[in-house]
């Protein structure tokens, strides 16, 4: 063992007795102790199997290393690094007791080219030297790993070396094993592994008998309403909607509480209180709220519009009555300055306007801060938050005392009575699902709560017409120890909610939903209190495939994506059956993987005239991504012209000559003012039309292929002649 190592060892048992004094004894007992025995392998032994495995570039000289003992998961961190301006690095994660390698990661730089390269090495090349890294790396485990077929998309990256990804699926008796297993990408031009990750958790996986199939698995998520019917409305981007034109609420089959049914008691899988599913955290936005200073008034002639928003503005709550109305409700201290002030149109889909105020202390050490929301139409609160330092609790104990849930949220309850009567009536608390669901008020039940609680929050959803719409309602924090409401929130739209006759009834829906995603069994990993300490076996609806999700349009029972828009048309990769033989397959390939020219599946039609539709999709797709995929033959059109890659009158079904190709390929590598100067181009073919500018830019650069005595300019392009003069043209874009 190294010197360095023992002094880490020596360090972490002073810090353990040092926290064991300072703990008082009622708590100690709730503290984990840390496993301090010597790490089987030592940081030498790291090093070693790192270099074994890998190659470590000779210009990558400074090395550091660190060694945790995270959760009894004892693992060296080793770190190489390159000196001068590149900054380049080799990292790697090795576990201390098993000698795995866990995680690495290269990072290299570019050479500073930024056009695309096709891969030198194909997808099937690449997986067999991912295998037998994975292979080399795991030892036996690989054995217990399913490779995992993949149809994502793998993107004509014009920044850097393409890259293939491939990954395995631990399986034990047979079985799954959820966030277990390999995942590892190969650079396609060089084989070198640009990352590799490895996750296996030590649990009690046997096979436990007398468990329910899948038949049964299936009643009960019919039973137990896993598919909960609700309005949804998808998240706006923009500032405000065209006028009149309200935001469009869907109704949806949404799965509930993943949809997990225990194999053993064949009832939704119950977890208990600090318990959720590893990797199945969630992250919640926050609405941003700008800020704007007061224009002064100048003798400048004013437009329509703006005279409209000037009388509109004169209907709304002055500053003095909208700060009327929060201290109906919040105590603004003498002590507090009002430091921002403004009145904008609100960001959400209210389509109003709002004041926002914020108060602060001058205090350097004592800082408060009290920000609030006032609809500037009808003077409701929408929201507010105080902030205030906490101090040492005083020796009077009942000043000490601390609420407990059931009397927090009846707190709750009592506040959002008075200030939103109506509107809390619509409402249903919602559960805390990484808790125990917290009981009405007038039950005798009592929740526990941790020591370290210090407020707690109630989040109650808008029911309309006896479902739940989750993009509205209230929410409120409750001070456990001052018994003060410190924050509320209010969202509620003024929309039109389609009625429930128009959904399918709720047996078709999970009889569609489960005919796409039947239920399997799988170990389903649980944290408890930040660590995985158990796998329970449970049946889930398979998550495999790129048309699927978890919420079903409720009329069509089609699969919907995060914006409420159907997946039935989202790209996949595409392998062309029918290119084998042809001398473009290079090139056929890479734009297949890349989702593109998909139109017939996975035969690419070769020899067939490409249509303008089909070349500007193609272009549109590599220029902006997934966001135009789904758009429409004439709205293709539309987008090449205000691209500038299109100034001709045509049809999406017209044939594309090779003259017109040119022009285009021209204009989207940004080079039509060098095409279009004049007297420097000399005719290098018999056939040379009047546009032998663009074709001496096409054939010069190698995009399009000629004999060398003719052009043919009117001779219409093939799909295979434009696939491979995509891939030549993306390798000259500027």
């Amino acid at each position: 063992m190294t010197n360095s190592s023992h002094r880490f060892l020596a360090f972490s048992l002073v810090f353990i007795l040092i926290v064991q004094v300072l703990i008082p004894g009622s708590l100690a007992a709730e503290v984990r102790t840390i496993d301090l025995q010597e790490p089987k392998v030592t940081l030498e032994d790291a090093i070693k199997i790192v270099k074994e495995n890998f190659e470590i570039p000779e210009k990558f000289k400074e090395f550091t290393s660190g060694f945790s003992n995270y959760n009894n998961r004892q693992s060296w961190s080793l770190s190489w690094n390159s000196t001068g301006e590149r900054n380049e690095s080799f990292s790697a994660q090795v576990d201390a007791v098993s000698g795995e390698v866990v995680n690495i990661f290269t990072n290299k730089s570019s050479d500073g080219e930024q056009t695309y390269k096709l891969p030198a090495l194909t997808l099937a090349e690449a997986k067999v030297i991912a295998e037998n890294m994975v292979n080399k790396l795991t030892g036996q485990k690989y054995k217990k790993m399913k490779f995992v077929e993949n149809d994502d998309i793998i993107p004509l990256d014009l920044y850097g070396s393409p890259t293939f990804s491939f990954s395995w699926e631990r399986t034990e008796n047979g079985i799954p094993v959820q966030g277990n297993g390999a995942r590892i990408q190969i650079n396609a031009n060089n084989g070198e592994v640009i990352s590799y990750g490895f996750t296996w958790h030590n649990l009690n996986l046997t096979k436990i008998e007398n468990i329910i199939d899948a038949e049964q698995a299936s009643q009960a998520f019919n039973q137990y309403k896993m598919l909960e019917l609700k309005y949804f409305l998808a998240p706006a981007f923009r500032i405000l909607a065209a006028a009149g034109n309200k935001e469009q609420v869907q109704l949806v089959y949404q799965l509930n509480k993943n949809g997990l049914i225990d194999a053993v008691t064949g009832k939704p899988l119950e977890l208990k209180q600090n318990q959720y599913l590893a990797g199945d955290e969630y992250s919640l936005g926050r609405i941003g709220y700008g800020m704007a200073e007061d224009a002064q008034a100048k003798s400048i002639p004013l437009t329509p519009q703006e005279v409209r928003e000037i009388e509109e503005n004169t209907k709304l709550l002055t500053k003095e009555e909208a700060i009327q109305m929060i201290q109906k409700w919040v105590e603004i201290p003498s002590g507090l300055s009002l430091r921002t002030m403004n009145l904008n149109t609100d960001n959400g889909l209210r389509d109003t306007k709002v004041w926002y105020f914020e108060w602060s202390s001058s205090d350097q050490e004592r800082t408060q801060n009290i920000t609030a929301r006032v609809d500037a139409v009808n003077g409701e609160l929408i929201g507010f938050n105080l902030y205030s330092p906490r101090f040492p609790l005083t020796e009077n104990t009942e000043q000490n005392s601390t609420l407990s849930k059931k009397e927090a949220q009846a707190l709750a309850e009592e506040f959002l009575n008075k200030i939103q009567p109506a509107k809390f009536k619509q409402t249903e608390l919602k559960a805390d699902e990484t808790d125990e669901a917290i009981p009405d008020v007038a039950s005798d039940a009592v929740l526990v709560l941790k020591p370290e609680d210090t407020s707690v929050s109630f989040n109650y959803e808008r029911k309309v017409n006896g479902i739940t719409f989750p993009s509205n309602g209230m929410n409120v924090t409750v001070d456990l120890t001052t018994k003060k409401i410190t924050s509320y929130n209010l969202n509620w739209y003024s929309l039109d909610f389609p009625p429930l006759s128009q959904a399918l009834p709720q047996t078709k829906a999970e009889e569609t939903f489960l005919k796409y995603r039947p239920m399997v069994l799988k170990y389903v990993l649980v944290n408890n209190s930040g660590e995985v300490t158990e796998a329970k076996l449970a049946y889930q609806p398979a998550s495999k495939g790129t048309q699927i999700s978890d919420s079903m349009d409720a009329k069509t029972g089609a699969f919907l994506d995060w914006q409420g828009k159907p997946l039935n048309s989202k790209p996949s990769s595409y392998h062309f059956t029918d290119i084998s033989e042809h001398e473009a397959v290079k090139e056929i390939t890479a734009l297949g993987q890349a989702g593109i020219f998909g139109e017939y599946s996975d035969v690419f039609k070769p020899a067939e005239i490409i249509t303008a539709e089909s070349l500007f999709r193609a272009l549109l797709y590599i220029n902006n991504g997934t966001g135009d995929y789904n758009l429409s033959a004439e709205d293709i059109l539309k987008k090449a012209k205000e691209q500038e890659w299109l100034r001709e009158e045509i049809t999406p079904t017209q044939h594309i000559s090779r003259e017109l190709f040119s022009k285009i390929i021209v204009r989207y590598l940004s080079l039509e003012k060098i095409a279009e100067l004049k007297d420097i181009y000399q005719p290098s073919f018999q056939d040379t039309p009047q546009s032998q500018g663009y074709i001496a830019l096409t054939t010069g650069l190698g995009i399009i292929k000629t004999d060398g005595q003719n052009f043919e300019p009117g001779k219409n392009v093939t799909r295979a002649e434009a696939a491979y003069s995509i891939i030549k043209a993306l390798g000259n874009k500027l």
